[in-house]
């Protein structure tokens, strides 16, 4: 039997190696709704995102974000997906929509969930799930693209490309 003193409450955050910095960031913030949030001054490239005083993501760039084979590396490895709890599903369709981006909605059965999948710039898979109680006037699982991580939808998030 787990010990009820410790135990898990909750995601810190998730850790993302990019080879493109500011692409990265200007995805998180446009597309996912997050913001850039207080970081401490590590001696390397990086940005943390999330809301308030959460940091639900922490971006690392440069030399420290190279695999050990000096590369960069794209998509999610060994993680399937990242997921977050989201609000806003109708507003969140119409944004993947209006970016353009190739998007798959599904609902878990017997659940009052849904979700959808995007792919950021590096290749990670993201599910936003939303619980549908709170979710006035969604309709899910009407689209299902088939998801595949391509460079060119991201281009417009550059620097200098205010889409």
């Amino acid at each position: 039997m787990a010990n009820p003193a410790a135990h898990i409450s909750g995601l810190a955050h998730v850790t993302l190696n990019t080879a493109d910095l500011a692409t990265t960031i200007a995805f998180y913030e446009r597309v996912i709704g997050l913001q850039q949030v207080a970081r401490p001054p590590f001696p390397f490239p990086g940005a943390w995102l999330g809301f308030g005083d959460d940091a639900l993501v922490h971006l690392v760039g440069g030399d420290r974000a190279r695999g050990t084979d000096g590369r960069f590396a794209l998509g999610t490895g060994a993680i399937d997906h990242v997921s977050f709890w989201a609000c806003g599903y109708v507003a969140q369709r119409g944004r993947l929509e209006e970016y353009g981006l190739p998007f798959r909605e599904a609902c878990p059965p017997q659940t009052t969930l849904a979700q959808i999948f995007v792919f950021d710039p590096n290749g990670v898979l993201i599910e936003l799930t939303y619980d549908l109680r709170n979710e006035a006037g969604a309709v899910p699982g009407q689209r299902s693209d088939r998801l595949q991580w391509n460079a060119t939808h991201y281009q417009q998030f550059a620097p200098g490309r205010d889409g």
